[in-house]
């Protein structure tokens, strides 16, 4: 029997780091890309807690860092989308060599946007959420 690619857009593998922006929950530990779509994600999470605190059907959105060029600076690709699946493996590539957990995401929406301002202003409100979440 032959394997169908059930892919609409290439995927493309890369590693870069990530940060969540909502839900007004901030997750500790590495997240990066595996890799990235038009129309979806793998990432993976360097977590201090044992499972991924968000699961199937949850919206989130997430910021991934592109690298800074002359001539725009800092970057990130703003994404929304679903949790789709979370899954847990030992073997992980990337940096610490911790198990990881991957989370495939489908994005919504899709935007680039310039990433000090945006991280300067998610992190002003990171202390009072976490007190307000305790």
């Amino acid at each position: 029997m032959e394997n169908m690619n059930r892919r609409h857009s290439q995927r493309i593998e890369i590693k870069l780091p990530c940060h969540v922006s909502a839900p007004a929950l901030w997750i500790p530990g590495a997240i990066y890309t595996e890799n990235i779509s038009r129309g979806g994600m793998l990432i993976a999470w360097l977590g201090e807690s044992p499972s991924w605190p968000l699961g199937p059907g949850q919206s989130i959105s997430i910021e991934v860092e592109l690298p800074a060029t002359h001539g725009f600076g800092a970057r990130c690709i703003h994404c929304e989308g679903v949790v789709s699946r979370v899954t847990s493996s030992n073997d992980s590539e990337l940096p610490g060599a911790a198990p990881a957990t991957r989370i495939a995401l489908c994005i919504n929406y899709m935007d680039f946007r310039s990433f000090h301002d945006r991280m300067r202003s998610i992190q002003s409100l990171q202390p009072a959420a976490t007190a307000w979440m305790a």
